[in-house]
Parts: C-alpha cells; structure tokens; sequence
C-alpha cells in the first residue's frame, strides 16, 4: 500500500531530513526557467495569461541561453519572486548587483488615471520604493492610447484600460509584483513612452 510522504517523513531520523532539506535548496539554486515555473506549479498558459503574452513566448523564453534582464525579471515577478543578482567570489564573499547602468534594475509598475474632464495620465512608482516617482504629461484619449503602445503593452490590454478610464474617474495598476502582474517597467522603458520625472507621489 502507497504511503503519502508526510507518513514516510515521520520514520527518517532528524539528521536524514535536515540532509534533504539541504539537498532541496541546492537543487532548487539550479533550476532552469521551465524547472522553476513548475515548481511554482505553474503552466506556460499561466505565465502567458499573467504576463500578457503568447504561450509561445514563454516557451522561448524558457529555451533561451540569454536574454534581456528585463525579461527575466518579469518572468520571475509573474512566477512570485523577487530576481537578485549576486557576485560571489572565491573568499566566500558576495555583492548584490542592483544597477545596470544608472536606472536598469529599478523596476517600476505603472497606473492609468482618468483625472475628468478628458483627460488621462499614466504615472510609475518604484515597485521597492527605491527611485523617484515618474508621470507622463496630461493627455487626451488619443495620447493615452499612443503612450501605453510606446510602453509594448498588448492590445487586449490596453483596450480594457480604455473602457475602464474613459466613462469614470479612477486609476487601474498596469503592473505590479502578484499572480496578477502583468510586467514591471524600468527607467528606460518609461523614459521612451515619455515620462519624466515628477515629485508627484499620491
């Protein structure tokens, strides 16, 4: 008779779990993209659905050596987790790298607002309140329909934004860091969409 692992559990002695506990976290230290997401339990039609893009592109992104940071960054963010680099050097040391050039590992999420009146803003806050707030300027409909284009958000997405905003006042959060994220953004994606810095922060 098949017993469950909780029972088998109860008969190893403390030093045998501890030993495969230890063996646990190594093998979960190496694991591929694939290997993680279905430790997560976690299908690529979910990381799909979460990140707002084909299953086929996750299937890529998975099978690639390299890739962008920013792309890995959503991937883990969809999957629950946090990316951290680090450097570890022979003495045992280690350096947590968190810029890439001046602004490349700040990630930001990003809000809709229907401010009345027509007008609309997208306004980015540093997802680990590290960086300052960024906004766009006042736009009409028209110009809030470019900006999240020029910020490669997918059209069913930015479709939904826009029945949301256009008959009511309000804010909907683009990205953010949950099983409902749909990407992170940094520096340079939103300077490139056209945001600028702001001291705006509510």
């Amino acid at each position: 008779m098949a017993r469950n692992y909780k029972e088998l559990q109860a008969l190893m002695d403390p030093a045998s779990i501890a030993d495969n506990k230890r063996r646990v976290r190594e093998e979960l230290r190496r694991m591929a993209l694939d290997e993680l997401r279905g430790a997560r339990q976690l299908t690529q039609a979910d990381m799909a659905e979460m990140l707002d893009v084909p299953q086929s592109s996750i299937s890529r992104i998975e099978q690639r050596a390299d890739m962008y940071l920013s792309t890995l960054r959503n991937y883990v963010h969809a999957a629950g987790g946090e990316l951290r680099i680090q450097a570890v050097f022979p003495d045992g040391g280690t350096v947590v790298i968190d810029r890439f050039g001046e602004y490349e590992e700040r990630p930001y999420i990003v809000q809709a607002i229907a401010e009345g009146g027509g007008v609309f803003r997208l306004r980015a806050l540093p997802l680990h309140h590290r960086g300052v707030p960024y906004s766009t300027r006042p736009l009409k409909f028209s110009g809030l329909t470019k900006t999240m284009r020029a910020l490669h958000l997918p059209e069913p997405q930015v479709s939904n934004i826009r029945k949301s905003l256009k008959d009511s006042a309000g804010s909907i959060e683009i990205g953010g860091s949950g099983r409902s994220v749909q990407r992170v953004f940094s520096v340079p994606d939103l300077v490139a969409a056209g945001f600028d810095e702001t001291t705006i922060s509510e």
